[in-house]
């Protein structure tokens, strides 16, 4: 039997994986400015990233059949160096393009194994611990990576070496489950405390979780019946367009308005903005759901309005606002469409694999779409009031969600 692999191996190839990949948040801009794309090419850029990360997550698990956890996260991590040193090196868009899609596809992979193998690993441990070590690598690993890759490029003055960094973060993590891969004492238990008993899914805070396989005799319903699919997968698309924002033009739109030249500043409002949401996350478990969604929403409002009246008046304290609203918002707005939607799994366990798998693409989907179209109206007309304009649409569907109600469950 293939012994399991050691938490701590987990975790930090999790969040070495997820700092690599996500390193490439403060550079768009100084890609775009090197080799002189549009708008539309370098949200593109970004949105290629995502397309690489969802069939990563949605593959990873039948690939789990058939390998192990640490298989996986040699390959993906092999697969990560190549594409950080393909962009150190990328002379043009279509490098970079194709070296996102490849760093999406290896997180997804790297978030799936890495969360198999904490919640196989031995000794077993309960699986609340679990889950807050998938949160917490996914939290830390997307904080770090813009924050590390700012300060290489502030120091080097160039996007070279911060690339090389995340190369050098990836490899490492070869070397770690090449010598630290194996746990060194066979499983004492027969029942495995991993993913054999649920679905293997992506959880409340953007990283994987297991969910417990569907029983024929579902529970007693909740107080007030869930939304539909689509709208509890529309209500998680809006936090996570304004994610989706931030990672990809939002910190060129920062330093062009407000004349923050350091990346490392910049890679901060990003980080802050992912700390905030899972802070929020970890933080809200008690809260009910159609008041999460209402706190969500209206900070997502206020996160909008304070990024545009930064881009209106180019006053720095808009900024911070924004980054509050936006990071508060959207931990409560994903947490609690993610609780509603394993509301409405519990009274259709049957459909609740497909269900998950629709609900997490349509989200994803929408934070890619919302980007490109950024891009695309930007070179339209110009980037803020591009910007003005689509954050107000998203407001808009904000309002709409923010008024969307629960009604009471059939006794």
């Amino acid at each position: 039997m293939t012994r399991p692999v050691p938490r701590i191996t987990a975790f930090t190839a999790a969040v070495l994986v997820f700092g690599a990949v996500n390193a490439p948040t403060v550079l768009y801009a100084e890609w775009r400015a090197d080799f002189d794309f549009s708008a539309t090419v370098q949200t593109l850029i970004y949105a290629m990233y995502v397309g690489g990360l969802i069939p990563g997550l949605l593959l990873t698990g039948r690939w789990l059949q058939r390998r192990s956890p640490r298989t996986l996260m040699v390959l993906a991590a092999a697969a990560s160096v190549l594409a950080a040193l393909a962009l150190a090196v990328a002379g043009g868009a279509g490098a970079l393009l194709a070296a996102r899609f490849v760093q999406g596809l290896a997180l997804g992979v790297v978030m799936t194994a890495s969360s198999a193998a904490l919640y196989g690993a031995v000794p077993p441990r309960a699986r609340s611990y679990t889950a807050l070590l998938v949160t917490l690598s996914a939290l830390a690993g997307a904080c770090l990576g813009p924050v590390l890759a700012g300060v290489v490029a502030d120091l080097s003055g160039g996007t070279t070496l911060p690339m090389l960094a995340a190369a050098a973060a990836a490899a490492a993590v070869l070397v770690l489950l090449l010598v630290h891969g194996h746990s060194p004492a066979p499983p004492t238990t027969s029942a495995p405390a991993g993913p054999s008993t649920g679905h293997l899914v992506l959880g409340e805070t953007g990283a994987l979780a297991v969910v417990p396989a569907a029983s024929s005799t579902p529970p007693p319903p909740a107080v007030l019946q869930p939304r539909s699919h689509l709208m509890i997968s529309l209500t998680a698309g809006t936090s996570w367009s304004m994610v989706g924002m931030y990672q990809s033009v939002g910190p060129g739109l920062i330093e062009s308005t407000l004349g923050i030249e350091s990346l490392t500043a910049l890679g901060g409002i990003v980080a802050a903005v992912l700390a905030v949401a899972g802070i929020v996350q970890v933080s809200a478990r008690n809260v009910a759901i159609q008041q999460g969604r209402r706190l969500g929403l209206s900070f997502l409002l206020l996160g909008i309005g304070g990024f545009v009246a930064m881009l209106l008046t180019g006053q720095v304290w808009w900024v911070l606002i924004a980054a509050a609203g936006a990071g508060v918002g959207h931990g409560f707005t994903f947490f609690s469409a993610t609780q509603e939607l394993g509301e409405l799994n519990r009274r259709q366990p049957l459909k609740a694999a497909a269900s998950l798998s629709r609900y997490f693409t349509i989200a994803y989907l929408c934070l890619a779409a919302f980007t490109l179209l950024l891009g695309m109206v930007g070179d339209l007309w110009a980037m803020v009031p591009a910007a003005v304009t689509l954050m107000g649409i998203l407001a808009t569907g904000c309002v709409a969600m923010l008024f969307s109600r629960n009604t009471p469950a059939s006794p």
